[in-house]
């Protein structure tokens, strides 16, 4: 009986310390921070202009949006946090559906966005499915989209 216990036990401690697939399942929560290669392109998107207005992206983008994410930024460093946005763009899938990301702080956020009410300013990162012109984008209310970041992807 005693070397029946300490089999099953062994078995089921093998058992359990096996390697699981490498395929898992699709979860919740924002793609993977993935560092761009250098054989790829990030050109700046957003219109060049003299004037001290800031801009968003306009409704030309509204059907090419493949992830948006609102939160209160915790970091003062905005260049890290817009680096970030672009390289979670690059981790998005298989690294070749997300083409342009746009970040800023300051953007108004969407009614029900995980349930809020909207309308409240927090910092925003969005990714499209699709490269971005400036073109794409129209001035911002004053007072939004500050340090706006947008850039294009091309591998």
């Amino acid at each position: 009986m005693l070397t029946r216990i300490i089999l099953l036990t062994a078995l089921a401690a093998c058992a359990i310390a096996l390697p699981t697939s490498n395929r898992l399942r699709l979860r919740a929560g924002g793609p993977a921070i993935k560092p761009i290669p250098s054989t790829c392109n990030v050109t700046n998107a957003l219109p060049i202009t003299d004037c001290d207005s800031t801009f968003l992206p306009g409704p030309s983008t509204n059907d090419a949006v493949l992830y948006y994410a609102y939160y209160d930024s915790l970091s003062t460093n905005t260049t890290s946090l817009a680096e970030q946005c672009l390289q979670q763009c690059y981790g998005f899938g298989d690294s070749t559906q997300c083409k342009a990301a746009f970040w800023a702080e300051n953007m108004v956020v969407p009614a029900g966005y995980y349930g809020s009410p909207g309308g409240n300013l927090e910092t925003a990162c969005l990714m499209f499915n699709r490269t971005l012109t400036s073109a794409d984008f129209v001035v911002a209310p004053e007072g939004q989209a500050t340090s706006p970041y947008a850039g294009n992807i091309e591998c």
